[in-house]
């Protein structure tokens, strides 16, 4: 297990105050999420005024896990605000105080990831984003596990993929496409993991696919829009065990899909967090380094 350099890395993560429905396995269209069900969730936002861009996960205190070309093209820390305890995009119809937006000091994208020299090349989509004071936990704001590094999620395990998606299509956002269209409230959908082997293939994503990368969504044609679920940078949640002692981990970021979503054979793919353990846990060191602060 990857030594974090924090002493207080939340021991208590990915237990939800709120339990999340998960009874149904298969989620075609999506559904409606339990309010605050999954308090990790946070939604980046654009203060012109504030407008809804993508998805990411809190993690830490202080940090947030997302997609690398959220930052597309605006990587200026000071433009974004990260709100959590969201359930109703518009603020207004939420628990009162339920709701917190922080600034951001700093976003810590993968160097690794070419996007926007090489549209070809999407690996490494992944980003950390420092958050310019601590988060307050509360019932409806609480941090989500990390995984192992390098474990590898078994082909059919359903995972829950959570965002504010545009609804009418519920695609994904897609690289490039700042502000996609979203839905009202936070929506959840149960993705089946399918196995590299067979989304390598060909008529799948072939050589855009890569070892870092995890497939999930259904195959057969009347299912397809289950495939996209969600907004780019957000997490794809697998529970690690069943009952009382469930906590669930972020095994996915929301990274890209087909124009659309709904092709046959191709399902979402998502950044495979403990492909990137080392770089979280190195890059989160090095903030602290460089920036002086204390632990």
């Amino acid at each position: 297990m990857v030594q974090f350099l924090y002493p207080d890395w939340p021991e208590n993560c990915g237990k939800p105050a709120v339990k999340p429905n998960t009874a149904t396995a298969r989620v075609v269209n999506g559904e409606e999420a339990i309010p605050h069900s999954w308090p990790w969730q946070a939604s980046p936002m654009l203060p012109i005024p504030y407008m809804h861009g993508c998805g990411g996960s809190l993690i830490h205190e202080e940090w947030i896990l997302t997609a690398a070309h959220c930052f597309i093209p605006l990587n200026v820390p000071s433009f974004w605000r990260m709100c959590l305890g969201k359930h109703h995009m518009n603020s207004s119809m939420d628990i009162p105080s339920a709701e917190e937006c922080y600034k951001v000091d700093a976003i810590i994208r993968h160097k690794g990831f070419v996007y926007e020299q090489d549209r070809t090349d999407i690996t490494n989509d992944i980003a950390l984003v420092h958050l310019a004071k601590p988060v307050s936990m509360t019932r409806e704001i609480s941090p989500i596990c990390l995984p192992k590094p390098g474990v590898v999620i078994p082909a059919g395990i359903p995972c829950f993929v959570t965002g504010w998606g545009d609804e009418k299509g519920r695609s994904m956002q897609t690289v490039g496409n700042l502000f996609p269209k979203v839905a009202e409230k936070l929506n959840q959908a149960a993705l089946p993991i399918i196995d590299f082997q067979t989304c390598s293939k060909p008529v799948y994503w072939w050589d855009t696919l890569r070892p870092s990368m995890i497939c999930a969504g259904y195959e057969s044609p009347d299912e397809l829009k289950s495939a996209c679920q969600g907004d780019s940078g957000g997490p794809l949640a697998c529970a690690t065990a069943a009952g009382a002692n469930t906590a669930w981990e972020v095994h996915g970021i929301v990274s890209f899909g087909p124009q659309g979503c709904i092709r046959d054979k191709k399902p979402s793919v998502f950044t495979r967090v403990s492909a990137f353990s080392d770089w979280i846990d190195s890059n989160i060191k090095k903030y602290i380094y460089e920036s002086g602060k204390s632990i």
